[in-house]
């Protein structure tokens, strides 16, 4: 009776700890699937865009994501955002819509320093508030999570004569995407986690 008892216990835990197994395992693939947001420096300050220089897309989905959350890249930070205006550089006129004047949608100006964090985990970046804070642990309160909208234009705002100086007022301008403009503090050159504006293309959601 005794030995038949301890057969039955150890069978239920053999099926518990199989089942615990079971259920990490899935929590750990569905990680290792679930994808965040990215973006990349490709435009680099140089004198001929007054030393500001750019972060975008290139190839990234910020609708399902483009990078594992299971991975470690650096946080793209924006350091005193809205707080210069905008140099002049120039804007991808080629690729924007009838409906935005002048192309500013896709070239937007953050007004701050980009900089960028060491690797963090995608997936311990469970919310825009967690990338945040991790940002201000880096760089300071005056630093924000970089996002998917991180720029900002106004309408002809490359047109000459430049009244990029003169004419920027931050009270007037519209919210851009795909690519952001700000001056750099920091040297790397591979991709980095940035917040979307789709609940799908994050690692916390």
């Amino acid at each position: 009776m005794i030995r038949a008892m301890h057969l039955a216990l150890a069978a239920l835990l053999l099926i518990s700890l199989a089942n615990s197994q079971s259920t990490t395992t899935t929590v750990l693939s569905a990680q290792s699937f679930k994808k965040g947001l990215t973006f990349q420096a490709t435009v680099w300050p140089t004198y001929k865009s007054n030393w500001a220089g750019r972060f975008s897309c290139n190839n990234c989905d910020p609708f399902q994501g483009d990078q594992y959350c299971n991975i470690s890249l650096p946080l793209i930070c924006i350091s005193s955002p809205n707080a210069t205006v905008r140099p002049l550089y120039n804007v991808a006129v080629q690729y924007t819509p009838f409906s935005v004047l002048d192309g500013g949608y896709y070239d937007g100006w953050t007004g701050g320093v980009i900089q960028a964090t060491l690797p963090v985990l995608g997936s311990a970046v469970t919310s825009y508030k967690v990338g945040d804070s991790i940002c201000k642990g880096y760089f300071g309160n005056n630093s924000v999570f970089a996002t998917f909208n991180s720029g900002y234009y106004m309408d002809f705002m490359n047109q000459l004569p430049a009244k990029t100086w003169a004419f920027w007022d931050w009270s007037k301008v519209k919210q851009g995407g795909w690519n952001f403009w700000g001056y750099f503090d920091l040297h790397y050159r591979g991709r980095g986690w940035v917040w979307s504006s789709q609940a799908s293309g994050n690692c916390g959601n």
